[in-house]
């Protein structure tokens, strides 16, 4: 079983305002908190000040209140109580959350819980560490006999070396808010208009390129640059000619900047009298120097890579410079808002890639690639339409 300790216990003297209270994107910054760490098996929130404040939301959310009655010493006490509760329930680890983080998306908890092991880790976006801290129950006994001197960080210091840092792609793992000016960047942050938002009353279709020129065998395409095949030229005009049959009311055809992509859009907007517009943030994949790889000459050169890829397809990155499917989703969503907030056309026209329109898809759909990735599978020269009208 795996925790996870939300604190919510202190004074929030430098804000001057309850911190686990304080509205952040329409929701109370303690229950964003919880909602962050709901890939745990349990989760617990450390209660002290003003605990009754508090009991309703932590009980909606499903979880454990425990309350720290020596939370006028500080942080570490309320750490040690979510600490000894875990220890008692034989917990692998825990996740550690405080509240004053509510931007940290349930993401990040995912990839933790999946790549930590039995090591400190923390996710980081650009180098800079963010929250949760994942805690190993192997750490539990050093924890609990520390004595407090500098709270956590006297015993994380004496680890920094071997913690495991994460790279994720989202920014919300680094915000938080200790000070008013704090939260008013979170404000700003958590306030931009969220996908949902910016979708409804839409419809989109996504399009996946044709075919392309074949190789010696099957290998990695990513940002591999291949161009269409003939066949793949003729599926883009079998797409147009659908597509212009079709009541559409667009401003443009959307694509990434890889020649397969691009130039299947190109027949699209021609045919249909539209511009086409661009997009960095709807490539494929990237996959690093396994891009344009054979997939056998990989499998053979890296058996032990190639298999954990196989285990943890969602997070597995080859090297330092390719994209796990998470950090495509991130890329891909934030894209889409952009296009969004520029474009009030009815329907949406996106000519992409499988990982992009899986990424697409499920978000559309009100959930994430993961839960996307075998339900949608466009073949080459397909679409899909997510009618939200």
């Amino acid at each position: 079983m795996k925790g996870a300790i939300v604190l919510a216990a202190g004074y929030s003297s430098r804000m001057g305002s309850f911190k686990p209270l304080l509205d952040v994107g329409g929701e109370p910054a303690v229950v964003r908190a919880i909602r962050s760490v709901a890939a745990a098996d349990e989760t617990a929130a450390v209660t002290g000040w003003q605990r009754q404040r508090l009991q309703a939301l932590i009980a909606r959310e499903n979880a454990v209140e425990l309350y720290n009655p020596d939370y006028d010493s500080g942080m570490f006490s309320s750490v040690l109580t979510g600490i000894r509760y875990f220890a008692g329930r034989g917990a692998e680890g825990v996740l550690l959350m405080p509240c004053d983080c509510p931007c940290v998306p349930a993401e990040v908890s995912k990839i933790l819980l999946e790549q930590s092991g039995d090591r400190l880790a923390v996710p980081v976006y650009r180098g800079k560490k963010g929250h949760p801290l994942w805690i190993p129950a192997s750490f539990f006994p050093e924890i609990l006999e520390h004595d407090g001197s500098m709270g956590l960080k006297g015993v994380t210091l004496r680890h920094e070396e071997e913690m495991l840092r994460i790279p994720v792609p989202y920014e919300g793992a680094v915000l938080d808010m200790d000070r008013p000016e704090d939260y008013e960047k979170i404000l700003g942050f958590a306030s931009r208009p969220s996908l949902e938002s910016l979708a409804a009353g839409r419809r989109f279709i996504l399009l996946r390129h044709g075919e392309t020129v074949p190789h010696s065998g099957k290998i990695f395409v990513g940002w591999y640059d291949v161009a269409l095949s003939d066949r793949g030229e003729k599926q883009a005009h079998d797409l147009a000619r659908k597509l212009s049959e079709t009541e559409l009311r667009s401003e443009a055809v959307y694509t990434g900047l890889l020649r397969r992509a691009a130039v299947t859009a190109g027949i699209i907007a021609s045919a249909l009298g539209l511009p086409v517009r661009q997009y960095a943030g709807l490539n494929e994949i990237c996959l690093g120097s396994w891009d344009g790889q054979l997939i056998d000459d990989i499998r053979k050169k890296y058996p032990a890579e190639y298999e954990r890829r196989g285990k943890n397809l969602m997070t597995y990155k080859p090297d330092d410079v390719s994209e796990c499917f998470f950090d495509l989703q991130y890329r891909c969503v934030s894209c889409l808002r952009d296009i969004l907030a520029s474009d009030d056309s009815r329907d949406i026209l996106i000519v992409s890639h499988a990982g992009v329109i899986k990424c697409l898809y499920g978000n559309l759909m009100g959930r994430d690639i993961e839960w996307a990735f075998d339900r949608c599978r466009p073949g080459k020269g397909e679409y899909v339409t997510v009618d939200l009208r």
